[in-house]
């Protein structure tokens, strides 16, 4: 990890990142541990597991392809600042009192959109149960905890059941984005980003900006670090405010 960053003093800013996945300056993938001390690479432990790669003949291909798409997504963001690949930010406990007691994640306007009109197609063809609209009404604002966000974007389904998001933390220390052109002005007063880890370049003559649909060669290893952030307690259905008897 940078080492202009603390660890310790981002989980007390940013309650809550622990178990989520977050991309190094270096272009690696790892995570905040759960007492918020330290970032921990992942490692990937099923290449060793002969069980699992039986059952997934392909993941160490997919491996590889999600290394290099992983490189790539830090190349375009780090040199060429793509708006494409956020889906949001986090701002801090200090600056908000919403109850759930952790960092906000602050969705990008077109997020928004495309989680309401996916969640109106899903009413249109019969698949979600109108019953369910409160839940799901909290579920499409611009703002709410990162545990609630975070889930919500990682399990998203379009009405066609593909997965678009997965949400990866990225932190701008004050030393690296010193002098740096290009930045979003708000990165100066938020520099937790929200990047999406199915992000990928448009194919070559494509209008359409990056997205998770160009490419689908790494389902497997995604599947395999969505249930990791259940495995660590990072999204866990207990944490969100709407699943509490009460709020402390």
């Amino acid at each position: 990890m940078n080492n202009d960053i603390a660890i310790s003093e981002l989980s007390r800013e940013y309650p809550g990142i622990e178990g989520f996945y977050f991309l190094s300056a270096r272009g690696e993938l790892g995570y905040v541990a759960v007492d918020g001390q330290a970032w921990v690479k992942e490692l990937f432990p099923q290449m060793e597991d002969q069980e699992f790669l039986a059952r997934h003949p392909r993941f160490l291909e997919e491996l590889r392809q999600f290394t290099h798409d992983l490189k790539v997504l830090k190349l375009h963001y780090m040199e060429s600042f793509e708006t494409d690949i956020e889906l949001g930010y986090l701002r801090t406990t200090a600056e908000d009192e919403f109850p759930w007691h952790c960092a906000t994640l602050v969705l990008n306007k077109d997020v928004v959109e495309t989680l309401c009109s996916d969640y109106d197609a899903l009413l249109t063809r019969g698949i979600k149960d109108p019953s369910e609209t409160l839940a799901d009404s909290e579920s499409l604002q611009e703002l709410r905890g990162i545990h609630h966000g975070f889930d919500d974007l990682a399990n998203h389904q379009d009405n066609f059941g593909t997965y678009h998001y997965f949400p990866l933390l990225f932190y701008w220390p004050l030393s690296m984005r010193a002098g740096v052109r290009g930045l979003k002005p708000d990165v100066e007063t938020a520099p937790m980003r929200v990047l999406n880890l199915l992000w990928r370049p448009a194919l070559s003559g494509s209008a359409d900006g990056g997205g998770a649909n160009v490419y689908g060669s790494s389902a497997t290893v995604i599947e395999v670090l969505r249930e990791n952030l259940v495995s660590r307690g990072a999204i866990d259905r207990n944490r969100r405010v709407e699943n509490r008897f009460s709020i402390d």
